[in-house]
């Protein structure tokens, strides 16, 4: 007996040191990698699981302070290559983001609307609705890497260079009349639809939570952790002072005034609130 519980709480044990941190799965496919977003999961009415989207290709990227790992963004792929970002969470410069479970993060939180993003395996997800570290309402995003299929990862196939590839341009052109793809053809999407996200994702949270209590926080860690809330805090004076500047300013004050004439008439107009909207009639 006592041969089989040592077992069964070795294999526990395993299993929750297995789980690997927020910034581990990004670095683990690089700064460089794209991922097929997708939309809210949801079900049909016969139970069929589906997710919005068309897969819009992305890249996703760890954004660091002094070398620690502070925060994501998510950046547009123009046609011609060029990248801008779409979606950012950094705790350098929102004082409202936090890293759960921290230095073994499993979300990339804002405390402000309760939702982040959790990263397990070849899947990002943006969840929101959180009641506590292990409990969340919606996933309302998807990122899935490129190359994911429902039986593990294909590496991306580079394109050839052929002669005549102009002409082969072309010819395509004349051939293919459809306007666009099935996007629940490709195998990311399948591969997402394959398994139950909702539990994979509870069940990461849970072994995560449990790892972090039986984690002791070292020196370093802490000090990281603090350079980086630091840095927050000193960016969010930076914006207070340049605020405060502009009301002060001739400009600011004539904006404040333009306000309070607007609520004073408001006040004394006999349209509602609702239907008054300009202090000059």
């Amino acid at each position: 007996m006592k041969t089989i519980l040592l077992f069964f709480v070795a294999l526990i044990t395993t299993n929750l040191f297995a789980q690997k941190t927020f910034f581990e799965n990004l670095e683990d496919h690089g700064d460089n990698i794209t991922y097929l977003e997708y939309g809210s999961i949801g079900k049909l009415n016969d139970g069929t699981t589906y997710a919005q989207g068309s897969g819009e290709e992305v890249k996703i990227k760890i954004r660091r302070h002094q070398n620690i790992p502070c925060g994501l963004e998510i950046l547009s792929v123009s046609e011609d290559g060029e990248q801008s970002v779409k979606y950012w969470q950094d705790m350098t410069k929102q004082t409202y983001i936090d890293l759960i479970n921290y230095p073994l993060t499993s979300i990339n939180f804002h405390n402000g609307y309760y939702e982040g993003y959790v990263a397990i395996g070849n899947y990002v997800f943006f969840l929101k609705d959180f009641k506590s570290k292990t409990e969340f309402g919606e996933i309302r995003r998807v990122y899935v890497l490129k190359g994911t299929t429902p039986d593990g990862v294909e590496p991306v196939k580079k394109k050839k260079k052929k002669f005549g590839k102009f002409l082969n341009k072309v010819k395509n052109v004349a051939l293919n009349t459809t306007s666009e793809e099935d996007y629940t053809k490709a195998p990311e999407y399948k591969a997402l639809m394959s398994q139950d996200n909702k539990k994979m994702i509870t069940d990461y949270l849970v072994a995560m939570k449990a790892k972090e209590a039986a984690h002791t926080t070292t020196a370093k860690e802490e000090a990281d952790l603090e350079l980086v809330k630091a840095e927050g805090k000193k960016y969010a004076a930076y914006i207070k002072s340049k605020n405060d500047a502009y009301w002060q300013s001739p400009e600011g004050q004539k904006t404040l005034r333009g306000w309070k004439l607007a609520d004073e008439h408001k006040a004394s107009c006999p349209k509602t609130a609702e239907s008054c909207g300009s202090p000059f009639h």
